[in-house]
């Protein structure tokens, strides 16, 4: 079964046709940037090299200024100053770097600084590179020949919510609105027909992303459902839960996860889930300025880390829902 012949059966009178038939019209009124689309082409092909990718990023003069300071940031404490792209991805890492642009451009593209009152809009970016920069780690751990797949769909999982913040207010006040008076953020986007996944996933298909983003956007949150790239969607729904132990997260989820599941997908053993947690606590909360920073977000807040507790909560379940 295609990606597109489950979304039919998964979309069939679970999304407000008013909602629908909008996105139709986004579809061809709104379009992800050049730089952003190749940027993605050129990190989810192993063949690329560092030069390709350089030659993206420097025709952008603004987004050049930015990898610059990005690169000039006490984090990687560079002795003398980063004048130039090809330095600045010799210090960070093509890939690291490509999808940070590609941020940028979705930041871009989707303006919802003007969001409705209760969502904190500087969050949703957050969360979405954190994903992705989660995915990548995961994916280095179970020993993925290639990590680009996995960062793009981690950074582009939430298109959905983006598009209900930007494109769609009047609609997703309703939905804060109703998690504001108890409701979770799931059961509350069924209960208004504009669950997210399928909104980003509608999106991703009008717009021919390749079938593994949207598969990843469409199963996030069912992952043992996707068809075809189980292994990617499973990396994927991993980092989000993640995410929110770490600190990253939306209000707008509550997410419950059988790590059996996830273990079993991605040939993990409980121990090495708990070491990749430990590992990845210890960078977490020194990367995340950086995200800050290139997006324009300003000072990092505080954030609570909760990795510690699902290490516990792992053990006490016996890989039960988290």
């Amino acid at each position: 079964m295609t990606v597109a012949q489950s979304a039919t059966l998964t979309m069939d009178g679970r999304l407000d046709p008013q909602v629908t038939h909008r996105l139709r019209d986004l579809s061809v009124l709104v379009s992800l940037p050049q730089v952003t689309l190749r940027l993605m082409s050129l990190i989810s092909n192993p063949n690329t090299s560092v030069k390709e990718v350089q030659e993206v990023l420097e025709r952008d003069p603004a987004l050049t200024a930015k990898i610059i300071s990005l690169a000039n940031s006490t984090y990687y404490s560079v002795r003398t100053p980063v004048k130039t792209v090809e330095r600045a991805i010799t210090i960070i890492g093509y890939q690291e770097l490509g999808l940070l642009a590609m941020g940028l451009g979705l930041s871009e593209t989707f303006n919802i600084t003007t969001s409705p009152k209760g969502f904190d809009w500087e969050s949703l970016w957050i969360h979405s590179l954190a994903v992705s920069w989660l995915s990548q780690r995961l994916a280095q751990r179970v020993g993925l020949a290639e990590i680009g797949e996995p960062m793009v769909a981690g950074l582009l999982h939430e298109l959905g919510i983006i598009i209900l913040v930007s494109k769609f207010p009047s609609q997703f006040q309703n939905l804060l609105d109703l998690i504001l008076a108890g409701q979770s953020g799931l059961e509350a986007e069924k209960a208004l027909r504009i669950r997210h996944e399928l909104i980003g996933y509608e999106l991703a298909r009008q717009w021919k992303l390749p079938e593994v983003y949207q598969e990843v956007i469409l199963y996030h949150h069912c992952p043992d459902k996707a068809p075809r790239y189980k292994q990617v969607v499973a990396m994927t729904a991993l980092a989000d839960a993640l995410s929110h132990k770490l600190g990253f997260g939306l209000m707008t989820e509550v997410l419950e996860v059988d790590l059996a599941y996830y273990l079993e997908a991605l040939g993990l053993s409980v121990l090495e889930l708990q070491g990749f947690i430990k590992d990845t606590l210890l960078v977490a909360n020194e990367v995340s300025p950086l995200w800050r920073q290139l997006l324009r977000f300003g000072e990092p807040s505080a954030s609570k880390s909760r990795f510690s507790s699902l290490m516990k909560e792992s053990e006490a379940r016996k890989l039960g829902p988290a």
